[in-house]
């Protein structure tokens, strides 16, 4: 087979024209024109020079190739550890931004319980004012009753003016009594409403931080299936249903958790739109576990609601619900 491509050195410039004879079979015309007497022989023109090929060569060409590709990798590779360090960087943020609002909003709630205690003990001492007021303005009152009835006594009678000076007494003995009542309740309603609202307070602070971290940390959704497992009672196979954003991370863990769980024999992870991330849902063949996040919020949420009194618990589950 002919070589089309020659390397360099392979050949030499000549700078004398070639004369090269055609063949017969390819140009007929001109051996019937040789035998013809007479007949004109067509010169051939000469052959221009051929350009000498100076370009890179096919090694160089795939060396040049492999260098791309290589520094390609590394671009890759670069690309890659910085979307890394970048969505470490956001997580972090994220979580200290949570943790700041919980701060801040911890602060705002013991200033308002605060100002609820400092506006409950002015409404006590200002009834306490105002009481020791009347009190003293009946006593006087009482005591200018008691000499006009003792005065009239010895007009109309000792026995009938003592008695009209006692009711006088009792009646505003009676107001006081009203009076202090009164402000007592105001306080107890005062303390009440604001513990109703502080615990309503840390329950959305705690809903909040725990959609971050759950949304954020991928590795939550395993401790919470730990936790589930640890209360199987016998060996079984186990489906964990959780969330689609978890499915894989929990799938990827699968062999961690049969080795970390000793009743565990098999682990099916399937996708459930109900279960939020973060949680899960644990079956066997003898029941559920509810590992949810909602569900675990909402026995805090009941647990903190029992501790609370009877007044600020009824009020706290009129209004919608944490969850």
């Amino acid at each position: 087979m002919a070589k089309n491509v020659f390397r360099n050195g392979e050949f030499n410039l000549s700078r004398e024209k070639v004369h090269i004879s055609p063949p017969e079979a390819a140009f007929p015309q001109l051996s019937q024109g040789n035998q013809g007497a007479g007949a004109a022989v067509q010169e051939l023109s000469p052959v221009d020079e051929v350009e000498e090929y100076t370009g890179p060569t096919a090694d160089e060409l795939r060396r040049e190739a492999e260098a791309f590709k290589a520094q390609w990798e590394e671009e890759k590779a670069r690309m890659e550890s910085e979307a890394r360090a970048k969505a470490e960087q956001i997580i972090q943020e994220a979580e200290t931004t949570a943790f700041e609002e919980v701060r801040k909003k911890t602060e705002n709630a013991q200033e308002e319980k605060e100002k609820a205690e400092e506006e409950a003990r002015k409404i006590v001492e200002d009834a306490r004012a105002e009481s020791e007021k009347i009190l003293n303005e009946s006593r006087d009152k009482a005591e200018g009753i008691e000499k006009d009835a003792f005065q009239k006594g010895y007009d109309e009678g000792r026995e009938s003016g003592y008695d009209s000076g006692r009711s006088e007494v009792e009646r505003v003995i009676d107001r006081l009594h009203m009076i202090i009542s009164k402000t007592i309740e105001r306080r107890n309603e005062v303390i009440e409403e604001s513990e109703a609202q502080l615990v309503q307070l840390v329950l959305q602070i705690a809903k909040k931080v725990i959609k971050v971290i759950s949304e954020n940390q991928r590795n939550v959704v395993i401790n919470n299936v730990v936790q589930a497992l640890r209360k199987l009672k016998t060996k079984a196979d186990v489906n964990i249903r959780v969330n689609i954003d978890d499915l894989k991370t929990t799938t990827e863990h699968t062999k961690e958790l049969m080795s970390r769980i000793e009743r565990v024999k098999n682990v099916t992870v399937m996708e459930d739109s109900s279960v939020d991330p973060g949680g899960a849902v644990i079956e066997t063949d003898f029941g559920q576990i509810d590992a949810r996040i909602s569900s675990q919020l909402r026995e805090i949420e009941e647990a903190i609601i029992e501790l609370m009194p009877i007044a600020s618990s009824k009020r706290s589950r009129e209004p919608d619900s944490l969850l």
